[in-house]
């Protein structure tokens, strides 16, 4: 019985990757019509994500846009990445276009591939507009003054255990991996009150999964970087609908609230207009939406700070002695 449907599904096949690559060339087509930067979109479907995830992994993404900004334009070039035409901004000019024209011109967005790893595929995300706004209502709450004073006695603990765990017993360290396991463990105790290591190391094991695999070509197989990722980020989201489970079964025990609500409590409290609380899978997204966003970016300031002082010690020690003038 096997044998005789193999032909049928090889034939099924080859139809679906014909209709696409139809449906690809009809796009180009119809794309050359329009005005557009400079540049080249590479590949069908892989375009030119294959070049930046080599570059990349070399340790020189930087090379993949320097060399593009030289063949095309200082400014804006084209390419394709992730399986999407998209263009890329590189002078000052761009940027100032991009922070002054949020929601007008340009708008918050995510390729397809992004999302089917960073959200739960039972949620339809209609707008990424809509679930940014959503998200930034609980932020102003964590900026007060009653929260960054809870903050800053934790982020200070947590920076000198690190310290003194992972820095001071060696000569040499790798400050980049390292900030990232400090900012990571950060995140989910302010952001879910997690403190247990073996927890966070867990869930940083998951969450590496995710960002080996969110540059990587998206291709959801077996042993590919792509489905591991897919895979680590379901993960994820099982391991905080259990910690969501756990912290209601807290709420439920405790008899006054709690001094400090971190933001995965505060999300399980709110009720809309009608009385209803936010829907489980929608709190599981905004969580690892925050974890994804806090992670590479504090992670490489902290590293760049770090080399700028190596390589201006006289800088480092006015810092250290608490001399650097602030203007």
């Amino acid at each position: 019985m096997d044998l005789l449907l193999l032909p049928f599904f090889l034939h099924l096949s080859i139809l679906c990757i014909s209709l696409s690559l139809i449906v690809v060339v009809v796009h180009r087509r119809k794309s050359r019509n329009t005005k557009l930067p400079q540049g080249k979109t590479g590949w069908l479907i892989i375009g030119e994500t294959w070049d930046f995830m080599m570059a990349a992994r070399c340790g020189t993404p930087e090379k993949f846009i320097n060399d593009r900004v030289s063949k095309y334009s200082p400014e804006v070039f084209q390419t394709s990445l992730l399986g999407h035409n998209m263009a890329v901004f590189c002078g000052s000019g761009g940027n100032k276009f991009l922070f002054s024209s949020e929601n007008k011109s340009v708008t918050g967005w995510l390729p397809h591939p992004l999302v089917k790893i960073l959200f739960s595929p039972e949620r339809v995300i209609n707008s990424f507009k809509e679930e940014s706004a959503k998200l930034r209502k609980f932020l102003p709450e964590l900026l007060k003054p009653e929260p960054l004073q809870h903050f800053i006695p934790v982020m200070d603990s947590m920076a000198k255990d690190h310290l003194k765990a992972d820095w001071f017993p060696y000569k040499q360290v790798k400050v980049f991996p390292l900030s990232k396991t400090y900012t990571f463990a950060l995140a989910c105790r302010l952001f879910m009150k997690t403190k247990d290591p073996e927890h966070v190391s867990r869930l940083q094991n998951h969450f590496n999964l995710v960002t080996k695999g969110i540059l990587s070509i998206p291709l959801n197989f077996p042993g590919t970087a792509y489905n591991r990722a897919i895979n680590g980020g379901n993960m994820i989201r099982a391991e905080i609908l259990a910690i969501m489970e756990d912290r209601r079964r807290e709420l439920i025990s405790e008899s006054k609230e709690p001094e400090f609500i971190d933001i995965l409590t505060r999300m399980l409290l709110v009720r809309d207009e009608n009385g209803n609380p936010m829907d489980d899978m929608e709190i599981v997204d905004r969580v690892v939406g925050l974890l994804f966003g806090s992670h590479d970016t504090t992670s490489a300031s902290i590293s760049m700070v770090m080399y700028y002082l190596a390589d201006n010690p006289h800088v480092y020690m006015k810092v250290l002695k608490g001399s650097f003038p602030l203007n």
